[in-house]
C-alpha cells in the first residue's frame, strides 16, 4: 500500500487550523490575518474617492454595479463609506491626502483615504465582510489597495447517480439545501456502488466496513438536511440511479479522486465553515455534525486512493494523478465565480473565502499527493 504521509493531521484537526488561519502542523501556525491587494489607475482611484465605486473591475465578468443595489448617485453607502454628494466631481481630480476631507477642483467632497479604502475592499473584494485594516500605496502610474480580513478559520458521487437535484425553489437557501439533501441521498447509492465494486477486485475488509459506516452516515444526512430545506418550502427530489457492471480499477481510481479526493475532501472543509458560521443555532448543530462524518469519508477516500494506487501500473497512477490536478482547477474555478449573498445564512464561504480556503487546502494536502 503506497504511504499517505501527505496526510500529517487528521482532516478534521487539518479543516480546523485552515479555519482558524492555521496551516498544517508541518508549516506551523500562520497570521489570523491575510491581506488582499487591488491595483487600480489613479483615475479609477479618483472615481472611488468621489463615492462612484462602479468602475469596471478588470478581473470580473461583470461590473461591481452589477451584483450591487447602493445608488451611487445618491452619494449613500451602507456604512463603509460617508454620505456625500459626489454627483458634480471630476474623475481627473488628483488623489490629495483627504484625512481631513477634502475638495476636489469642482468644489465637490471627496471621501477620506481611509473611507476611500474601504469602499475599494468592500466593491473590489467582499460585499460583507468589513477589513481589519486598509492602506493605500500611490505610485505615478497606479494604486495599490491592501486589505486586511480576518482569517476564518455536499456529496460523493458515483457514474450510477444520474441526477442532479436542482430545484427553482424562490428561496436560494432552500433551494440551496433541496439539492444538498438530493446529493447526501445520491451519497449513499454511491458509496453503496462503490463497496460492490470494490468487493469485486479484492478491496481489504477494513476498507469495506467503512464504507458500509458511511453509508449510514449519508441516510441520516439527507433526512435532516431535507428537513432544513422543507423546514425553508423547499421540495427534495430524490436522487435516480441505475445499476452498473463493476468497471476497470482505473476508472474506479479516477472517480474516487475526483470525486472523493477533491469535491468530498472540500465539501468537508465547506461544511466545517458552515459549522461555525451559519445564522441560527440548528444549523450550526446540524452542520458540525456533518462535518465531522463528512470528514471521516473524505480521509476514507484517500484510504481507497492508498489502496487503488498500489494496484495500478505507472500509467494507471499518472491518469489518476493528472484527473485529481484537473479537479482541483475546476474547483477552483468554480468557487472563484459562486457567490450569493443569500446562501451566507447557510454559513457557506463568500467566493473570496473559498478560493482562499481551497488554495490553503491544496497547499496542505492535494500537493502532497502529486
Amino acid at each position: 500500500m503506497r504511504s499517505q504521509s501527505y496526510l500529517s493531521l487528521p482532516l478534521a484537526a487539518l479543516f480546523a487550523n485552515l479555519l482558524s488561519g492555521c496551516g498544517d502542523s508541518v508549516s506551523g501556525c500562520m497570521s489570523s490575518q491575510y491581506t488582499q491587494e487591488v491595483e487600480l489607475t489613479p483615475e479609477d482611484y479618483a472615481e472611488f474617492q468621489k463615492n462612484n465605486p462602479f468602475t469596471p473591475d478588470p478581473n470580473s465578468p461583470t461590473t461591481s454595479a452589477d451584483a450591487s443595489t447602493t445608488d451611487a448617485s445618491s452619494g449613500t453607502t451602507d456604512g463603509d463609506a460617508s454620505t456625500t454628494d459626489a454627483s458634480t466631481t471630476d474623475a481627473s481630480a488628483g488623489t490629495t491626502d483627504a484625512s481631513a476631507g477634502t475638495t476636489d477642483a469642482t468644489g465637490g467632497e471627496l471621501l477620506t483615504e481611509a473611507e476611500t479604502c474601504a469602499l475599494v475592499c468592500k466593491y473590489r473584494i467582499d460585499e460583507f465582510e468589513k477589513p481589519l485594516d486598509c492602506e493605500v500605496t500611490k505610485e505615478a502610474t497606479k494604486v495599490v489597495v491592501a486589505c486586511t480580513y480576518p482569517a476564518y478559520c455536499e456529496g460523493r458521487r458515483h457514474a450510477c447517480v444520474t441526477s442532479r437535484g436542482e430545484r427553482p425553489e424562490a428561496d436560494p437557501a432552500g433551494a440551496w439545501l433541496a439539492r444538498a439533501a438530493h446529493d447526501e441521498a445520491a451519497s449513499v447509492h454511491a458509496f453503496r456502488s462503490l463497496a460492490r465494486e470494490l468487493a469485486a477486485w479484492g478491496a481489504p475488509a477494513e476498507l469495506l466496513a467503512r464504507i458500509d459506516a458511511a453509508v449510514a452516515d449519508e441516510v441520516r444526512h439527507a433526512e435532516v438536511v431535507a428537513d432544513a430545506a422543507r423546514a425553508r418550502g423547499a421540495e427534495v427530489t430524490p436522487p435516480a440511479h441505475v445499476a452498473l457492471a463493476v468497471r476497470e480499477l482505473l476508472a474506479i481510481a479516477v472517480e474516487n479522486a475526483v470525486e472523493g479526493c477533491v469535491r468530498e475532501t472540500w465539501a468537508a472543509l465547506s461544511a466545517a465553515h458552515q459549522a461555525r458560521f451559519a445564522a441560527v443555532p440548528a444549523l450550526r448543530t446540524m452542520y458540525e455534525e456533518i462535518a465531522a462524518d463528512e470528514a471521516r469519508h473524505a480521509e476514507l477516500a484517500w484510504a481507497i486512493d492508498a489502496w487503488l494506487m498500489g494496484q495500478l501500473d505507472a500509467a494507471g497512477r499518472d491518469a489518476v494523478a493528472s484527473a485529481r490536478r484537473a479537479a482541483i482547477a475546476e474547483l477552483q474555478a468554480s468557487l472563484a465565480l459562486l457567490e450569493e449573498p443569500a446562501l451566507r445564512v447557510l454559513g457557506l464561504p463568500p467566493a473570496a473565502t473559498a478560493v482562499r480556503l481551497c488554495g490553503e487546502l491544496d497547499a496542505a494536502l492535494w500537493s502532497r499527493a502529486a
